[in-house]
């Protein structure tokens, strides 16, 4: 068993869905050196897994399976996945919960069960532990087959090989979930699957939300360019634009924690966190660039003129919703699909409270990207090895992916309880009861959707109101795609087990510790941002620029 002098084991066997750490500050060490940590606890303890894996009794199930169409005695399925910082998911009565699994249940005819860990750095954290003893579940959400919660898995064999089983259960699996996701690193390993994915829904759905009613009261448009939004955050912050008597207690934009999805200017630089590029003959990091210096120097000002909160770093973004609600916050990143539910959401006391969806701002050279051309790979269901009848899994995913009772499901929960039929139309209320309360609606689209986002899909966004704007948002999203050359890099060498080089937002990495240096001063940006590159480079980023490039060239075959 895994144990902790400070009974932090106890607590997570107890709930699984939060974790209490130290009472003397432990939760924001916690949250800088999480990543590297737990991936130390899941490489030292993953061979328990796997020896846990190798006691399976894996060889008989595919006798006891059958041919596809059949189903094995057991339909039990047992998932384990984050509740994804979801209002329902993560507060809703168990119940509630329970109506929409025992549905799922009785239109596949699996009897299916979910669940639910935290979210973002949390999701890791507890995944790691949960990999780390050996207690998984037939079918576990990750965020790839190699990803560093669980680095060396496969090589392990801690996961099944799905291929065959895909080939024998699963022909709508690969009818229906397009090439560019099933030839992602994330899914495959040495010419192997080993995921399944599960899809974004959409190409492109990043925008950023703005108040409409703050604007009108500012007699402002949308910022178009950098210099637009400095005027609109100044505006902001000089006048009461939520109406509660206090001119001080308002953002400009909202950031948190959660750096990797509120992060919406780094584009405007020309530049993403995670993103790699050819540049002179060398496949590099953004974040090392010198573009990226000037994105940093404009968060910097947004600190320095207080347009954002000074603990914008140590704020949850579990809390984020919050200070939307009270009006505390006039902008911030968020996704196309959100739309109809935070427009329909109550603001106390703001009577005029209303949305609106825009690209960002464009910088100096004109570029406004905010999301990378990704494979369209949302995450990704691996099956442990000692998984019995995992044929059932497979199945269940078929059924999932191509039974027009599941289209349904997915986009409109229960009939009679989420929606109804005249006339063989569907009538769909985002605002009715079962749907509205905690977003209740982002259960079945998306929490429990075991194919995709849901609320990406076009059947459930032509019902919604407003559809047209909504649409509209996502292809103003598309305009802002930025094309990786990294996209279908597999995990590299030199960065296996050095968390720290991370070139994305993401707590531990010397990027995200460097970037929040420099944006609250305490260091200078100059010199600073030249010592994380030099840094970066020293600790192995070198090497890794250069596996990077030779994967690029025989990837490309130059």
């Amino acid at each position: 068993m895994l144990t902790r002098p400070d009974g932090f084991y106890n607590q997570y066997r107890k709930g699984y869905r939060t974790i209490d750490y130290e009472p003397n500050g432990g939760m924001t060490m916690a949250r800088k050196t999480g990543k590297a940590v737990w991936t130390a606890v899941a490489t030292v303890m993953l061979a328990g897994t796997v020896l846990a894996a190798c006691g399976g009794d894996s060889g008989e199930t595919a006798a006891n399976g059958g041919e596809a169409g059949s189903k094995p005695a057991d339909t039990n399925i047992r998932v384990l996945l984050s509740h994804n910082n979801s209002g329902f998911a993560s507060k809703g009565p168990e119940e509630k919960k329970q109506k929409y699994y025992d549905e799922l249940s009785k239109l596949s005819g699996y009897n299916v069960s979910f669940e639910f860990l935290g979210h973002d750095i949390d999701f890791r954290q507890q995944l790691s532990l949960r990999f780390a003893s050996g207690e998984l579940t037939d079918l576990v959400r990750t965020g790839s087959v190699d990803w560093e919660v669980h680095q060396g898995a496969v090589d392990r064999g801690v996961f099944l090989e799905l291929g065959p089983l895909i080939d024998k259960y699963g022909p709508n699996l690969k009818k229906k979930i397009p090439e560019v996701a099933w030839n992602s690193p994330k899914v495959t390993k040495n010419g192997k699957i080993y995921g399944i994915p599960v899809l974004t829904g959409a190409a492109a759905d990043r925008v950023i939300f703005y108040r409409q009613d703050m604007l009108d009261q500012l007699k402002m448009g949308v910022p178009k360019t950098l210099d637009e939004f400095l005027a609109f955050a100044e505006a902001v912050k000089k006048n009461d634009v939520n109406g509660d008597g206090d001119p001080n207690n308002e953002w400009a934009l909202s950031l948190t924690d959660g750096m990797s999805w509120n992060d919406v200017f780094t584009g405007s630089f020309g530049v993403r966190p995670g993103t790699w590029h050819m540049r002179n003959g060398k496949l590099e990091p953004d974040i090392i660039q010198p573009e990226m210096k000037e994105a940093i120097a404009f968060y910097k000002k947004l600190y320095d003129n207080g347009y954002i909160e000074k603990d914008f770093i140590t704020k949850k973004q579990g809390d984020r919703g919050t200070d939307i609600s009270k009006g505390l916050v006039a902008a911030w990143g968020a996704a196309t699909y959100q739309y109809a539910a935070v427009a329909a959401q109550q603001y106390p006391n703001q009577p005029k409270a209303a949305i609106t969806m825009a690209v960002p701002p464009k910088g100096p050279r004109g570029d406004n990207f905010l999301q990378i051309g990704t494979d369209q790979v949302y995450f990704v269901w691996v099956i442990p090895a000692n998984t019995k009848n995992p044929e059932k899994i497979i199945k269940f995913l078929d059924w999932a992916w191509s039974a027009p009772e599941a289209d349904k499901f997915f986009a409109y929960g229960i009939k009679d309880f989420n929606y109804t039929e005249e006339n063989g139309q569907v009538k769909f209320d985002p605002k009715g009861p079962n749907n509205s309360e905690l977003n209740e609606k982002e259960f079945f689209q998306l929490s429990i959707n075991v194919r995709e986002n849901g609320l990406n899909n076009p059947l459930a966004l032509k019902v919604l109101p407003n559809s047209d704007v909504i649409l509209k948002g996502y292809e103003d999203s598309k305009s802002t795609i930025m094309k990786n050359d990294a996209m279908y890099m597999p995990p590299l060498k030199a960065m296996d087990g050095r968390p720290e080089l991370n070139p994305g937002f993401v707590a531990g990495s010397l990027f995200y510790d460097w970037f929040v240096k420099l944006v609250v001063g305490k260091e200078e940006l100059d010199k600073g941002f030249d010592a994380f590159v030099a840094e970066w480079k020293k600790r192995g980023g070198e090497a890794a620029i250069r596996e990077a490039t030779d994967w690029y060239n025989a990837f490309n075959k130059k």
